[in-house]
């Protein structure tokens, strides 16, 4: 057992008072949850970047198997989709004062001229705990995404929907999450009404605008599927050597079941006893 390993499961726990829970066990459970959940967000980008070579890479191949009139026509209705796709509403900088406006204008159904901080807030914090958390956070990104994305859309990738919706969540959180709780308090977040820029943000630059990859980087990633295809074309081959190996053991067994079987018949035949497998006399009662 790696001693050290189960250890730094329970940092989070205060092993000079092994006998009450107190605010400093709730404070580094708090850090140690936050440091589980930036990875577990570091690990999503991560895996979106992979997503996106894979779906590069795959298209690349594809055209490879095509002639040149349709690999020109691929080509061709790929950039119109790309262009399709981009083709979409201005989006709102998140956490702004014109995307939370619109949320309570087209979503909870008031006057945008009555738009109160405080009160949205008490209305998106659908738990009623005094915070808002991720979850309620990325809710309030919906009528963007819908600007960019629709699943109806052969243009608009679902994946990448679901990777802005949470670049939007962690630029929001960078901006009004002071104390680096993944928590929005009330005060943080009227705090955060008050900066220029909530009143006056800059554009906000969606995935479409963004190269997620380098050519160098795809290539390391090439290389790297290569190789695991080379793995495990030869574990197959292993495999169907081992196939081939069972089975013409199982065929020369059915042999020799044939040939004994052939040989009994054939003492029958003669009037002779049959004998088991191992030579032995068997008992034939007389009818």
């Amino acid at each position: 057992m790696d001693h050290q390993a189960l250890l730094k499961q329970f940092d989070h726990l205060n092993h000079l008072n092994p006998d009450k829970f107190e605010s400093t066990d709730l404070d580094m459970l708090i850090k140690a949850a936050t440091s589980d959940l930036e990875h577990y967000d570091k690990t999503r980008h991560e895996e979106f970047k992979r997503y996106e070579m894979m779906k590069e890479h795959e298209r690349r191949e594809y055209l490879k198997t095509l002639n040149e009139e349709k690999r020109r026509e691929e080509e061709s209705k790929f950039e119109e989709m790309k262009k399709k796709h981009e083709n979409h509403p201005k989006v709102n900088h998140p956490g702004s004062k014109d995307q939370l406006k619109e949320v309570w204008e087209e979503t909870d159904g008031l006057d945008p001229n009555d738009f109160d901080p405080k009160t949205f807030f008490i209305l998106h914090d659908v738990n009623n705990d005094g915070f808002l958390d991720e979850q309620e956070l990325e809710a309030l990104f919906t009528k963007e995404l819908e600007k960019v994305y629709d699943p109806k859309n052969e243009e608009d990738d679902m994946v990448e929907m679901e990777e802005e919706r949470l670049r939007m969540r962690e630029h929001v959180m960078n901006e009004v999450d002071t104390n680096k709780d993944r928590l929005v308090t009330l005060e943080e977040f009227l705090k955060a009404t008050e900066k220029k820029e909530f009143l006056e943000p800059d554009s906000w630059e969606t995935l479409d605008q963004q190269q997620f990859f380098t050519e160098e980087e795809l290539r390391e990633y090439e290389n790297i599927i290569t190789l695991q295809e080379n793995e495990l074309k030869k574990k197959a081959d292993e495999l169907q050597k081992q196939k081939e190996e069972l089975q013409r053991q199982h065929d020369q067994l059915e042999a020799q079941k044939l040939e004994y079987h052939q040989m009994e018949q054939k003492k029958l035949q003669q009037g002779i006893s049959p004998s088991g497998p191992t030579g032995e006399l068997k008992f034939e009662p007389h009818i």
